[in-house]
C-alpha cells in the first residue's frame, strides 16, 4: 500500500492547528496560598474566600508601562516605574477585597500576579482577550477547511464516491412480502388436471 506523504502532512498539521487554537485560548486556572500566575492580555477573576483583604502585586519586565483596570473598588490606573537600566520592571499594588473581583491588563507584557497572603484564593486566567480568542479561532477554522479540502482534492474526493456508493445501497429495491394467505383454502392440483373447481 502505497503511503501519501501528503495528505499525512496536511493530517498532521489540522492536528497541530486545533491543539494550538484550543490550547492558546483556554482560560487556566489557579488555587492555594501564595500564589503566582502569568497573566495575559484576557480577564482574570479571583475569589477571596476570607473576609480580609490580600495585599497583591502586578510585576511586569521590561520598559513598557502596563495599564489594570477593574471591577475593585479604587483600582485602576497605570503601573510604576521601578529600577533602572536592564533591571527596570513595573509595579501595581493593591488589596484584593473579600469575594469575586475581576481585573484585566493592557499594554503590557510578561505580567505577573503575586501574593505572599496564606489565604486560600482562586484565579481564572484568561490568556487572551475575547477579540482575539474570536479571531484565532476563525483562522484556525479557514486553515483547518482548506486542509480538508487539500486532502480531498489530492485523494481524488473518494469520499464523495463512497457517499454515493451508500446512498444507491440505501435506494436498492426491496422485495415484495409474501403474504401468508397465498393460496389457502384452494384444492391443490397437479399439472394434467383438467377438473375445475367448484
Amino acid at each position: 500500500m502505497k503511503v501519501n506523504w501528503k495528505v499525512l502532512v496536511a493530517v498532521a498539521l489540522i492536528v497541530v492547528t486545533i491543539f494550538l487554537a484550543v490550547n492558546s485560548t483556554r482560560p487556566r486556572s489557579y488555587n492555594g496560598a501564595n500564589l503566582s500566575f502569568g497573566i495575559g492580555g484576557g480577564e482574570v477573576t479571583v475569589m477571596n474566600p476570607s473576609e480580609a483583604g490580600v495585599p497583591v502585586q502586578i510585576v511586569s519586565t521590561g520598559s513598557r508601562t502596563f495599564r489594570i483596570a477593574s471591577t475593585i473598588d479604587d483600582v485602576s490606573g497605570n503601573s510604576t516605574r521601578q529600577g533602572s537600566g536592564r533591571s527596570i520592571t513595573h509595579l501595581y499594588e493593591f488589596e484584593l477585597p473579600s469575594g469575586i473581583s475581576a481585573f484585566t491588563i493592557t499594554n503590557g507584557t510578561n505580567a505577573t500576579f503575586a501574593t505572599s497572603a496564606e489565604t486560600d484564593l482562586e484565579a481564572i486566567v484568561n490568556p487572551v482577550s475575547e477579540g482575539t480568542v474570536r479571531t484565532t479561532l476563525i483562522a484556525a477554522t479557514v486553515f483547518v477547511l482548506g486542509l480538508l479540502y487539500y486532502i480531498s482534492n489530492t485523494t481524488g474526493h473518494r469520499w464523495m464516491s463512497v457517499l454515493r456508493g451508500n446512498q444507491v445501497a440505501n435506494l436498492a429495491v426491496k422485495p415484495l412480502p409474501i403474504s401468508a394467505n397465498l393460496g389457502q383454502g384452494r384444492i391443490a392440483q397437479s399439472y394434467g388436471d383438467n377438473r375445475t373447481q367448484k
